[in-house]
């Protein structure tokens, strides 16, 4: 069997087809599935954009691993906001997107017949990036008792000689589950020793609803003397989506092999946007970060109110812009979030689709107009 033909359905694929067809037939629909944020990209960015595209100079090939101006801001901005010291010339490295990032990791490393341990729940690229590479998924089980955490001996025990990557996702999406340092260095000691790359997908690291800031990887752990590597995004941070830019940063061989894939795989990231980039993560940084993330609070306040009314459980977090709640008991995450569309016109997402992990749940995204969460929380209230 082909490596493309072992890989499942994608989930917002069928999710999107079905919204589809019912706004074809005319049908109010609120969605609130996918995590797009749907307000644009702050004005100073897009202002910088458009000078920078004015110069000729940025619309040649871009440097392939990155250019030096960005490099050297997300040197600055970890050693500033996360006390963590990186060499821009060996330990960071431009991404079309962290997708793009996540996507190419086990073709550093993994060889067929190899494994992966990969959440559920988790971002279902993790698993089918290590299909494509050759490999085979290994789930380890977030469970709510433990607030959507692994255990480290479980992560032990699940690893063999054959295991190289070990992906996380902190601040975690479905759940919005925050990681502290102390979780970080058992998870890090368990990669040492087993002599796996530990891979943090901090997609979501400042999407924060009360002001806090959560732990970043490599604050906890040496990524000198450990194997590890974080992927940061500017898409959830600065409404930059459709831009696809991030950057991947850690020990300097695990960079050093991800730029190597990504040499034969493309051309690296439009110039004007790296620049545009790099000053996202300058001095205005604080402001900008500020305004992106003010909505968010707003609209959980809006929605967690209404489901809890009417009986919902809701997962507590502070993290990310996603609502994680269970379904009616009796009832699966497909066939209830299929019901909210047909009897609510709303869409929100089965947890399944992040995982086995995920039956029982589903997750409701808050990147939609202020005045569609409204009309969501009441169309919950009058539902159930």
């Amino acid at each position: 069997m082909a490596r493309p033909d072992r890989l499942p359905p994608y989930l917002f694929s069928a999710i999107d087809a079905a919204k589809n067809a019912a706004r074809a037939a005319g049908r109010p629909i609120v969605d609130l599935g996918v995590g797009d944020p749907d307000l644009p990209t702050p004005r100073p960015l897009v202002e910088a954009l458009a000078a920078a595209v004015a110069d000729p100079a940025g619309h040649r090939y871009p440097a392939q691993r990155g250019a030096e101006i960005l490099r050297s801001a997300v040197a600055d901005f970890m050693g500033k906001r996360y006390g963590v010291t990186v060499d821009p010339a060996t330990e960071v490295l431009v991404l079309i997107g962290s997708k793009e990032g996540l996507g190419h990791l086990p073709l550093t490393c993994v060889e067929e017949g190899d494994n992966v341990l990969v959440p559920d729940l988790g971002y279902p690229v993790y698993g089918q990036a290590t299909i494509l590479a050759g490999g085979e998924p290994r789930p380890f089980k977030l469970r709510e008792e433990r607030g959507f955490l692994p255990e480290a001996a479980e992560l032990s025990d699940l690893a063999d000689e054959r295991t190289r990557l070990l992906f996380l996702n902190y601040p975690n999406n479905p759940t919005g589950a925050v990681a502290e340092a102390d979780h970080w260095r058992a998870w890090a000691r368990v990669a040492q020793e087993r002599n796996l790359v530990m891979v943090n997908d901090a997609a979501y690291l400042e999407v924060t609803l009360d002001g806090s800031r959560p732990a970043s990887m490599l604050a906890a752990v040496d990524h000198r003397a450990d194997r590890v590597v974080e992927l940061h995004s500017f898409s959830k941070l600065f409404n930059m989506t459709g831009w696809r830019i991030a950057f991947a940063v850690g020990h300097a061989d695990v960079v050093g092999a991800l730029g190597r894939v990504k040499e034969s795989m493309d051309s690296g990231v439009f110039t004007p946007i790296q620049e545009v980039a790099a000053k996202a993560l300058g001095p205005d940084f604080d402001d900008l970060r500020a305004g992106v993330m003010a909505p968010y609070a707003r609209r959980r306040e809006m929605i967690v109110p209404a489901l809890e009314e009417v009986g919902f459980e809701v997962f507590p977090s502070r993290a990310t812009f996603y609502v994680w709640a269970r379904v009616p008991v009796g009832e699966t995450s497909t066939d209830f979030c299929a019901r909210a569309l047909a009897e609510c016109d709303l869409v929100v997402t089965p947890g399944t689709g992040f995982g086995t992990g995920g039956e029982g749940w589903f997750r409701i995204s808050l990147t939609a107009a202020d005045e569609d969460v409204a009309t969501a929380a009441e169309r919950f209230r009058g539902w159930r």
